[in-house]
């Protein structure tokens, strides 16, 4: 236990967040999942449409079956609508960078 206090504070603080705010790791596994099913550069416009949904529907079930919260529907606002543009748009970059990766990575191996 040691090892882990003597880091960095700010470190700490960044690795309590990521542990008690799983938004990072449903990220991380849908851009993932998402980018590697891609097939046609036109996917990438598309499935982050998808992945999108997918995300909100998890911010809004993860802490029910996490916490054992009460499942609240969020308010369909201004609010939503900017977290799912926001949302859009990270995944498009991180499926456009997994799918440039894995296009490059069978580019290499044929």
């Amino acid at each position: 236990m040691h090892i882990v206090t003597s880091f960095p504070p700010y470190f700490v603080g960044f690795l309590h967040s990521l542990l008690v705010s799983p938004t990072y790791i449903y990220v991380a596994v849908i851009a993932l999942f998402f980018g590697l099913i891609t097939n046609k550069f036109a996917g990438v416009i598309i499935i982050p449409v998808l992945a999108t949904a997918i995300f909100l529907a998890a911010q809004i079930i993860g802490p029910v079956m996490l916490n054992h919260a009460a499942l609240a529907v969020p308010a369909f606002d201004l609010a939503l609508a900017k977290t799912a543009v926001a949302a859009y748009i990270v995944f498009l970059v991180l499926d456009t960078v997994v799918f440039a990766i894995k296009k490059l990575i069978l580019k290499i191996i044929d």
